[in-house]
């Protein structure tokens, strides 16, 4: 028998959530679980397209006067058996009206370590109400890692039965490894080292110090170039420039913009270079950890915790000076390059897709 599964985002984009749930979609399929999405924003995402092409739905529903009735309308007419909200504490309403429409499971997920920084007292109220919501009308509270839901629920929830940490999970491919890839590519020498980040620009994402920390490493290095790939903020982008600018480094560094498929990128990249400044768990760190590459990243909860399980991610202080990331850059590239141990490193651990759907399931069922 099918089930039918509504996932609840704010919109279709490609961020870390979307692309996770959209990875599991074929294999539920053939467990016999049916997904569909709605976005809050009402706004269409670049996901979307996609979506319809692999035989799903997205639902629009903006957040408005009208959201009640639009929504329980949409939860009739799909006769879903379950409602997956991602929208963290306002999950809280989304599963409430779920249960008014019928919604026989109900489960919320959070997926980062970050909230309101100095909440005022009205928001204060309003999260104590959404989280009294939550432990009301939630069958399941998932997290992707454990400082997700430490960050967000204020006693043990590990002694509370309906709270689970499900890790991401990834699929490891095996990307061909091409000796001109990047001179083919970007026109730089083969000798060249080559550093990657992989995310949007966004405050959280830390680009700025990024920029600084791989600046410092050309004043004693001239044998790397810094890759950014992620949709662009034309804004950062240009504080980016200016920086690599100053430093004269601007012409080591490459703008390559969004694209679809990132991982003949990581795979030919020497290490990843990822100082953010909050995540819930990274997935461009475990997307370059499933392929072998040597990660130095800020030591936040979300990485801390993949470290634990992957030798190839490793981790330093945000408040260490750009001249001592930079060493630990230096003593990175120093070390050769073993793919294949850290391929099977992870080939064993929690983060791997099909543990991801086991765990998933156990939620629908």
């Amino acid at each position: 028998m099918t089930k039918k599964v509504l996932h609840v985002f704010g919109i279709m984009n490609r961020g870390g959530a979307e692309l996770r749930t959209l990875s599991t979609l074929e294999r539920m399929r053939k467990m016999g679980v049916e997904y569909e999405f709605l976005v809050l924003s009402g706004q269409k995402g670049v996901l979307d397209q996609e979506i319809t092409e692999r035989g799903s739905k997205v639902h629009y529903c903006p957040l408005s006067l009208t959201f009640f009735f639009q929504f329980m309308s949409i939860l009739k007419a799909g006769k879903y058996d379950v409602v997956h909200s991602h929208v963290s504490l306002v999950s809280g309403v989304i599963l409430f009206i779920s249960w008014l429409g019928g919604i026989k499971r109900r489960v919320a997920h959070f997926r980062s370590t970050h909230d309101v920084e100095n909440p005022s007292a009205l928001r204060r109220i309003r999260d104590k109400f959404l989280r009294r919501l939550l432990l009301t009308f939630s069958h399941y509270i998932a997290g992707v890692c454990e400082a997700t839901l430490d960050a967000f629920w204020h006693f043990d929830w590990r002694e509370d039965s309906r709270f689970r940490v499900i890790y991401n999970g990834f699929e490891q491919h095996n990307v061909v490894y091409q000796e001109r890839f990047w001179h083919d590519y970007l026109g730089v020498s083969a000798d060249n080292k080559i550093i990657i980040n992989v995310s949007r620009m966004h405050e959280q994402k830390n680009h700025p110090r990024l920029i600084e920390i791989f600046c410092e490493y050309c004043q004693k290095n001239n044998d790397a170039v810094l890759v950014l790939i992620g949709k662009e903020d034309p804004e950062i982008k240009q504080q980016l420039q200016r920086i690599g600018a100053l430093k004269n480094a601007d012409e080591r560094i490459f703008y390559l913009g969004e694209k679809a498929q990132v991982l003949p990128f990581m795979k030919h990249a020497n290490m990843m270079l990822f100082p953010s400044k909050w995540e819930g768990l990274p997935g461009a760190v475990l997307e370059a950890a499933s392929l072998g590459v040597p990660v130095l990243a800020s030591d936040i909860p979300g990485v801390l915790e993949i470290a634990q399980q992957l030798d190839v991610v490793h981790y330093f202080p945000l408040v260490q000076s750009n001249q001592s990331w930079a060493l630990q850059i230096t003593q990175l590239l120093s070390q050769p390059l073993e793919h294949e141990v850290g391929r099977q490193t992870f080939k064993n651990s929690v983060f791997q897709l099909d543990h991801n759907v086991k765990q998933l399931y156990a939620l629908y069922a």
